[in-house]
């Protein structure tokens, strides 16, 4: 579809151009300016079909191009949550497996046998225990993929979730959409610091709205930049493929009826403002008291 709009554009423009030029020609070729007269409607309507054509050839390109990129993050988090349940699975074979010998060993009395089995499984038996979860499956999945790719890039990643999100009214693939483009620009700026390297993560529940915060430490973004952030196609860095993930995060909150917010100084915080259940981003209302951390704690 995107090259049929690609192709669509781009003969458009080629028959506008040798349209025009065809009339000029034919215009120069006039001897008396009534004939000339006599084609100018018809010259102005073929020329604004044209135009129109070429307009609505160019919206169509977007939406195709918006509903791509919409289908990779989603694609990408499903994957993410694959990889998530494989792991959980080879844990729970690898535990049962374990304790099945052990038992056998115990039962046939080989004490010494089962204390040796049990120290070399301490020492080289992988699990899964460093997975954190967050009361939310997909985010559960993202946050602890994103973890891993922090420590391949040697950043020091936190994230903390202080309230219950379960019942958060966003669709999960779009709430990972949110949190991953957040996320993925904030591992990208921390990783041109040289030292302190750090992304941090925390989800509040304050005056009837769910509060993400997104920090980083990485450059200082202008506030010149900052104005034109959620703009399409408009990225700091040189790559033609970025410049679409904070204008899709701006967009599903506009769909949600939250809001964003920019901080830049020493750190950077990206603040998302996402409403409780239909209730107004400016509503007041009590905190949960009943929260649970998750994660390594969120600090300054």
């Amino acid at each position: 579809m995107l090259k049929i709009c690609r192709l669509l554009i781009i003969s458009t423009i080629l028959l506008e151009t040798l349209f025009i030029i065809l009339m000029n020609l034919q215009i120069y070729l006039f001897k008396d300016i009534n004939d000339l007269k006599t084609i100018l409607p018809f010259v102005n309507f073929v020329v604004l079909a044209l135009s129109a054509l070429v307009v609505f050839s160019i919206k169509g390109l977007e939406e195709n191009t918006k509903k791509v990129m919409e289908f990779n993050l989603l694609k990408a988090h499903l994957l993410q949550v694959e990889d998530l349940l494989k792991t959980l699975q080879s844990q729970k074979h690898e535990h049962s497996r374990h304790i099945q010998n052990i038992q056998a060993m115990l039962y046939l009395e080989e004490v010494d046998d089962a204390r040796e089995y049990i120290d070399g499984i301490a020492e080289s038996y992988w699990h899964a225990e460093d997975i954190v979860y967050v009361g939310h499956p997909a985010l559960t999945a993202l946050l602890n993929s994103k973890r891993k790719v922090a420590e391949a890039k040697r950043i020091d990643f936190a994230f903390s979730v202080k309230c219950d999100i379960a019942n958060i009214s966003v669709h999960p693939w779009d709430l990972c959409s949110i949190l991953g483009n957040l996320l993925d620009n904030a591992l990208e700026a921390a990783v041109q610091g040289h030292v302190n390297r750090r992304v941090a993560m925390e989800i509040k529940h304050e005056d009837a709205n769910y509060v993400i915060y997104v920090y980083n430490t990485g450059p200082k973004i202008s506030q010149r930049a900052r104005q034109r952030l959620f703009t399409a196609g408009y990225s700091t860095k040189e790559s033609k493929a970025c410049g679409y993930g904070l204008y899709l995060v701006k967009k599903l909150l506009d769909r949600y009826g939250g809001k964003i917010d920019v901080i830049s100084g020493e750190r950077t915080a990206f603040i998302v403002y996402l409403p409780d259940r239909g209730r107004g981003i400016d509503d007041k209302g009590d905190c949960q008291e009943s929260c649970r951390d998750h994660g390594s704690a969120v600090t300054g």
